[in-house]
């Protein structure tokens, strides 16, 4: 049975297995990075805090709210690291298996 798509977004994927790194990178950074902005944007939204006048925006708790704030910050950390990161050599583990020390 055949699904059908409501919307198409982006069209057809492109092949990308003959295209040089450099196209790689500018295509698959043209399509991410605008999506990581936009979802940060969302993650922004929430912090709008709930009017009893208007009935708009959100309750949240100060916990709720620097659990949020830890795990953005987490994540940014680790995309950091990759980039400094990026073209050195991974130490590869010397243990053959599970129980070798």
């Amino acid at each position: 049975m055949e699904t059908k798509k409501i919307v198409e977004f982006r069209g057809p994927r492109p092949r990308t297995k003959n295209w040089s790194p450099e196209k790689k990178f500018r295509e698959f950074a043209s399509i991410r990075v605008p999506k990581l902005l936009r979802a940060l944007k969302n993650v922004q939204n929430l912090s709008t805090v709930y009017n009893e006048k208007t009935k708009i925006g959100y309750k949240y708790t100060e916990a709720e709210k620097r659990k949020i704030l830890k795990d953005v910050k987490e994540a940014y950390q680790s995309m950091l690291k990759a980039w400094d990161n990026a073209g050195k050599k991974i130490k590869e583990n010397q243990k053959k298996s599970y129980w070798d020390e």
